[in-house]
């Protein structure tokens, strides 16, 4: 739920994430290959608002080389090896899944219910320490 709130506030800045940068980069690192599909695809959002609000946020303003990579780090994410390295790529649109997932099992937990979704064994795919070390050499 926090990740997902971070995600809302992530979007048109109203994070301030230039001056978060570090605490948000410090979170992403700790839970990107960690929890449900709905967990990381939030993750994934949360990168690409980072790097959307950097590109155009106007303080700090930024040299126009680093605007020219942080464009290029924005169409990078949005690659589908990004998407394999965050362990979501067997969804059709992030965006949708990191919401998407968490009312279906909000609603399991309501009724207290036990039941076999399809895909649910996708939910917890296993991620090379790799992909950790591919999605932080990025970020960096």
């Amino acid at each position: 739920i926090l990740a997902r709130y971070l995600l809302m506030l992530s979007f048109n800045n109203c994070l301030d994430v230039a001056k978060h940068l570090p605490y948000l980069f410090h979170i992403i690192a700790f839970l990107v290959c960690t929890g449900p599909i709905s967990l990381r695809a939030s993750l994934h959002g949360l990168v690409i608002n980072i790097i959307h609000s950097l590109c155009t946020c106007t303080k700090p303003s930024f040299s126009e080389e680093t605007q020219r990579v942080l464009r290029l780090s924005l169409d990078e994410f949005s690659l589908q090896k990004f998407f394999l390295l965050f362990g979501i790529s067997k969804v059709k649109s992030a965006a949708v899944t990191a919401f998407r997932s968490s009312i279906r099992h909000a609603t399991e937990r309501w009724y207290n219910v036990e039941r076999t979704f399809s895909g649910a064994n996708n939910e917890r795919e296993k991620m090379p320490l790799t992909s950790l070390e591919t999605i932080i050499d990025a970020l960096l």
